[in-house]
């Protein structure tokens, strides 16, 4: 018994009625039972009546004409003998109906591309899929790089901001080089923000100019965040750092009270 496979790819002869008997009986019991198949048979027979109405009448190709010949010969030796009477040389003997041989191989030509084509398709599909895998994947990686660099920074300064007076106490950590500017901060035990607020937090200069903004942030549910900026500062050398609540989508200047602070 031939696969399902095997049935998908005699489609294209059986459309063009190049199977026997028995070939076409069992490509017809398997299209009784697969609607996959037959769909696909719909579209083949579409396409080729379409681009057989386009074909012109030019005569076939030598190997193409014998080896439609031999099949039809072959087929024709399994029918029983018939004597015909032929009228006087007055007539002209009938000619084979050679005009539509074009028409049928450009047809096969249309279904065979047609296959081609959709599975192309679902090739270009795949290769889409695992190339926006890649690039995401690359891209964690570099992050990845940049945050490892950061740690390892010899100039790296190393920050633990906290609140007094409160059970669990929030806390944030921070890690921050002047010479890569980038800065890493990790928070937790955060209270939930009322609507329409942000965490914010601050580097403070070490020569005592105005704190500078360094990204806003909220918790998650269980009153974590954290903040990552791979380019920042400009090389400010910083005394320390705090987080305050500000309006949504941030201040460029800190509002009173400073919830956390820390300093080197």
């Amino acid at each position: 018994m031939m696969a399902h496979e095997d049935y998908r790819d005699n489609l294209p002869l059986y459309a063009a009625g190049a199977l026997d008997r028995q070939e076409s009986a069992e490509i017809e019991r398997h299209l009784a039972e697969c609607p996959a198949c037959r769909e696909e048979l719909r579209e083949m027979n579409e396409a080729a009546a379409q681009i057989a109405m386009a074909v012109g009448t030019t005569a076939p190709r030598a190997h193409v004409r014998e080896k439609l010949l031999a099949r039809l010969d072959e087929q024709s030796s399994r029918q029983p003998a018939v004597v015909e009477i032929r009228r006087p040389a007055t007539v002209k003997p009938p000619r084979r109906t050679w005009f539509w041989v074009p028409a049928l191989v450009a047809a096969m030509l249309a279904i065979a591309f047609l296959i081609s084509l959709n599975r192309d398709r679902d090739l270009r599909r795949e290769n889409q899929d695992l190339t926006a895998r890649l690039e995401a994947a690359g891209a964690v990686t570099e992050r990845a790089q940049e945050l490892v660099h950061l740690l390892s920074a010899s100039d790296a300064v190393r920050v633990t901001l906290s609140a007094a007076g409160a059970k669990p106490l929030p806390a944030a950590r921070t890690v921050y080089s002047p010479g890569q500017h980038s800065l890493v901060m990790l928070a937790s035990n955060l209270n939930p923000l009322p609507l329409h607020k942000t965490y914010e937090l601050w580097l403070l200069p070490a020569n005592g100019s105005a704190p500078v903004p360094a990204g806003t942030f909220k918790p998650d549910a269980k009153g974590s965040a954290t903040v990552v900026e791979s380019q920042f500062g400009d090389g400010l050398a910083a005394k320390g750092f705090a987080v305050t609540i500000e309006n949504d989508p941030g201040s460029a200047a800190p509002t009173m009270p400073i919830l956390l602070v820390g300093t080197t």
